[in-house]
């Protein structure tokens, strides 16, 4: 897996969780940093159950940095999340 675009306007994951040591959210935040990761990696590597609730956390959280948490269809039902940018709407 390569990165192939550097974000540095992204938080980094002690000022988004600066309470948090190891949190499922933190966890999942560090994660994503690196790339995209389907729902059965964060099942299976990360070891989250509740998955969505995680996607949920972060996308509030990023949302005032003006990031989110994409979801895309790759079939079978496995789905890839990833960091992204919330595109601005022309006025």
């Amino acid at each position: 897996m390569t990165q192939t675009e550097l974000n540095f306007n992204l938080p980094s994951p002690a000022e988004l969780f600066p309470t948090d040591r190891n949190s499922q959210d933190k966890r999942l935040y560090e994660r994503l940093l690196i790339g995209g990761m389907t729902n059965y990696e964060m099942r299976d590597a990360l070891r989250l159950l509740s998955y969505t609730r995680r996607i949920s956390d972060l996308r509030e959280k990023l949302k005032s940095y003006g990031w989110t948490v994409n979801k895309y269809w790759l079939g079978n039902g496995i789905f890839i999340y990833k960091l992204e940018q919330i595109k601005q709407e022309a006025a």
